[in-house]
């Protein structure tokens, strides 16, 4: 059996454009008996495609993929098997954007006072300011301390992230209170990503302040993951007992779905109801 448990909808229609009337054929020719939808704090686009999934016979898990910090670091934590309409999960969702709104603003109005550099933000009615464009913006004005490449955003996020009260995510445990409250599993979504602030890879130090902090498992299987990498991860989930996943990370038809063998996945897949 075949699964990708990390698609992404066109609930976030800047974000992303996969619909159920392109992803259920999409799925079928590429043979994906199992699939999820993780957008990003928002759980708008389960109920459509949980219903065209079982019209179409396949195996469908909810999820969502929230902006989360832990232990000085930002990462990607996947809910699995909740209850998309669930307070506590709407309740997280609401507050992500809220927080990075409000960290923002304070932000533009604190950092000029202690003397770093920084343009104006022309305010839009129609979106908030947030708090990476506040980052690329002082990353690009600033020499700041620790700075290594030339990514502005990442250079900027890690720069806050590490001063404390700059920026207030959801923190993971959080993440993983609001999915066990609706009925679900949280995982860290590819921890050996290495592309972006959201992206600097989990070592075995990380996997363990998680697993204290409460975790259930690990996107083990994804396509930036090196072989030693999914080595790596799938060692770290079976010495802490964690549940493995796989996805692709596809957000548009274009890019590609993945096709991972679910054997390693059968126990997340029971464990949120599939009959497997």
């Amino acid at each position: 059996m075949l699964a990708d448990l990390q698609i992404h909808s066109d609930a976030l229609p800047h974000h992303s454009s996969w619909r159920p009337g392109t992803l259920i054929p999409a799925l079928k020719i590429s043979g994906i008996a199992v699939f999820a939808i993780t957008d990003h704090n928002t759980t708008a686009g389960v109920v459509a495609m949980r219903a065209a999934a079982d019209q179409a016979g396949l195996g469908f898990v909810a999820g969502c993929e929230v902006d989360s910090a832990h232990n000085g670091k930002l990462w990607h934590t996947l809910m699995y098997g909740i209850d998309p309409l669930h307070p506590a999960v709407l309740a997280l969702c609401a507050s992500v954007d809220a927080r990075n709104a409000a960290d923002a603003q304070r932000l533009i109005a604190t950092l000029p006072a202690e003397g770093w550099r920084m343009p104006s933000f022309a305010q839009d009615s129609t979106r908030h300011i947030n708090v990476s464009e506040v980052a690329t913006a002082l990353a690009a004005h600033n020499n700041l301390p620790g700075r290594v490449d030339g990514d502005d955003e990442a250079a900027g996020m890690r720069f806050l992230l590490a001063r404390q009260g700059s920026y207030n995510p959801p923190s993971v445990p959080e993440v993983i209170a609001a999915a066990h409250t609706a009925g679900g599993v949280a995982l860290i979504a590819h921890p050996g990503r290495s592309k972006g602030v959201y992206a600097i890879p989990a070592d075995a130090a990380d996997i363990a302040a998680c697993v204290a902090a409460g975790i259930d498992g690990l996107e083990v299987f994804y396509p930036a993951h090196t072989a030693a990498q999914i080595d790596f991860y799938l060692s770290q989930a079976q010495q802490h007992g964690l549940l493995i996943s796989g996805g692709s990370d596809s957000h548009h038809p274009d890019q590609p779905l993945a096709r991972w063998d679910a054997l390693h996945m059968l126990p997340l897949l029971r464990r949120v109801g599939l009959p497997v």
